[in-house]
């Protein structure tokens, strides 16, 4: 349901205004807890049941029928990272490579069930072998076969560290997602259209996983092994099976995408899609309003005026993302939970709500939002108590404070959309407890690449829900294997680590609930991250794109048109 913004809104489109985003989030909220992401995992009594046919599924993502054409203009704050299915962790490589590529399976809608994409049925009799029968007919956009082979290929590739056509490039997802905990052991062509995935342990999330077509998605295993190390660079292409295909990306400039024609679904009804890189929010805002881009990422300060203007249309989704503040905790002196401490009451977090956010942002309590299943109603936010903070540092042999680098995004982000200004705000309250930081940042690729490897002693990220579930969310955070401390941040924290592993395994809601709220728990109480504010990023677009519905844990280009074009 749209919400169409005036000028002058009367008393009673204020309201139902408030009601339309009060009924999708709790629709939302409704299937997080009814239909979580482990209920596609079989229960012993419904072993060997097969997925919903073909028909079924695309009967469920069917399009709007009215109108198609245009050519679709995005403005957003930063360029890609990468094209590679399968390398990226950020959202604006994501968003582009998922109009590209696409996955074995798909989220339904606002929901967190997958439904058949790629693979038309599945079954399994343990949760930890599983088979898929695959759509038959597809292909890549530069005319190889989708069939088992292309799917071994590309699961082969992101599993093993040894594969040649990785290029040394970082597969983080794969990594946190699955990594030693959960490793994906063997790939087998059954036949031409069927593989078989076995994994080291049951998984009941594995569809939920395979979802996520910018990390487990199919890229043409011919135009790697045509590129080279060129793939997914501005140097190359990317070649999927999706409903858009690769023409440019110029960097810090744009990427374009044009229809596939011989895509396999209902679709796609734009020509093309422009990506452009606009940095200043004031920019992209005047360009949003003046016409010359359809849809843009605002800065949650310029949402009343978009609310306002009689040519924008703004959807408010439920907040599924976290801004939080992290620590390299094998240095000095972040090694310590009192200086982590410290940091958590010397800022007054409270007070960078209405500054930055607005109505579209609140305090963070728990690491996860409440949306999220495992997020922990009992954990509230850090006091602001700059004594306490000048307390703590002395006991930890700081009386006088220190001085650390402070990392901020270079890019706009829902969770830190002014992140530099953000970071300035808490810098002011550090100062006042002795504690010195310099603001510093680098290229977004840069910045991605060197808090993976574990360059920053405290920095600024966030994260959004891939697709709804805790795995997905705290999970991708903090899991890693018992006794062998994460690159990033240098957690080690063994029970938090069985907890996140179990997680993974176990089917029942009510027991994950348990499993990840005590984790969430853990984290609060050692400070591993600092959750700032649980963000709402709204979407807006010019009265003229039609077709949108507001969803959270899918691509919706395909189905959007152009009136007038």
């Amino acid at each position: 349901m749209q919400v169409q913004k005036n000028s002058v809104q009367s008393k009673e489109q204020c309201m139902h205004k408030r009601l339309w985003v009060v009924t999708l989030l709790a629709l939302v909220a409704l299937l997080l807890t009814a239909c979580p992401a482990a209920a596609p995992a079989p229960a012993p009594a419904e072993t060997g049941s097969e997925a919903a046919a073909p028909a079924e599924g695309a009967a469920e993502e069917a399009a709007p029928t009215e109108g198609g054409g245009g050519t679709l203009i995005v403005g957003r704050g930063g360029d890609t990272v990468s094209l590679d299915a399968g390398v990226v962790t950020d959202g604006e490589s994501a968003r582009v490579i998922n109009e590209i590529v696409e996955g074995l399976t798909k989220m339904e809608g606002t929901s967190t069930r997958p439904i058949p994409w790629l693979a038309e049925s599945w079954e399994t009799e343990d949760s930890q072998t599983w088979t898929f029968h695959l759509r038959q007919g597809v292909k890549f956009h530069d005319g190889t076969p989708f069939n088992a082979e292309a799917v071994k290929w590309n699961l082969d590739r992101i599993r093993d560290p040894e594969n040649e056509w990785r290029f040394g490039r970082t597969f983080e997802y794969y990594t946190q997602e699955f990594g030693e905990t959960l490793p994906i052991n063997e790939v087998n062509v059954v036949d031409e259209y069927t593989v078989e995935i076995v994994l080291g342990a049951p998984s009941a999330v594995l569809l939920n996983k395979l979802a996520l077509a910018f990390a487990f998605g199919m890229n043409s295993p011919t135009a790697i092994q045509e590129q080279g190390d060129k793939y997914g660079t501005p140097a190359g292409t990317a070649v999927g099976t999706g409903p858009f295909k690769f023409v440019e990306w110029i960097p810090d400039d744009r990427i374009v995408v044009e229809r596939n024609e011989e895509w396999w679904g209902e679709g796609p009804k734009l020509d093309r899609i422009i990506w452009r890189s606009i940095p200043d929010n004031s920019a992209r805002f005047a360009e949003l309003q003046a016409g010359t881009i359809h849809q843009a990422d605002l800065a949650q300060t310029d949402l009343p005026m978009a609310a306002e203007d009689p040519n924008l249309t703004l959807y408010t989704l439920p907040s599924l993302s976290t801004g939080y503040i992290a620590f390299q905790q094998c240095i000095e002196p972040f090694e310590k939970l009192e200086v982590r401490q410290a940091i958590a009451h010397a800022v007054n977090w409270a007070a960078l709500i209405p500054a930055f956010y607005g109505e579209y942002g609140e305090l963070a309590g728990s690491f996860q939002p409440p949306a999220i299943l495992g997020s922990n109603p009992n954990i509230h936010p850090f006091e602001y108590n700059p004594d306490k903070a000048k307390e703590l540092l002395a006991a930890a042999g700081l009386p006088d404070g220190f001085e650390t680098d402070f990392w901020y995004i270079p890019v706009v982000r829902g969770y830190f959309p002014d992140s530099k200004a953000i970071g300035e705000a808490i810098a002011a309250d550090l100062a006042k407890v002795g504690i010195k930081v310099n603001l510093t940042t680098e290229d977004w690729g840069a910045y991605l690449e060197d808090r993976n490897v574990g360059k920053f002693p405290m920095w600024m990220l966030g994260w959004g829900s891939d697709n709804g579930d805790p795995d997905n969310y705290i999970g991708y955070h903090f899991a890693h294997t018992p006794g062998e401390p994460r690159a990033e941040d240098c957690l080690n924290d063994e029970k938090l680590a069985n907890l996140l592993i179990q997680g993974r395994e176990v089917a029942d809601p009510d027991q994950r609930e348990k499993i990840y709220q005590e984790a969430e728990q853990i984290v609060h109480d050692n400070v591993y991250r600092i959750p700032v504010v649980w963000a709402t990023t709204p979407v807006v677009f010019r009265n003229n794109v039609k077709g949108y519905e507001p969803v959270v844990f899918r691509s919706w280009y395909e189905y959007l048109w152009i009136e007038g074009e």
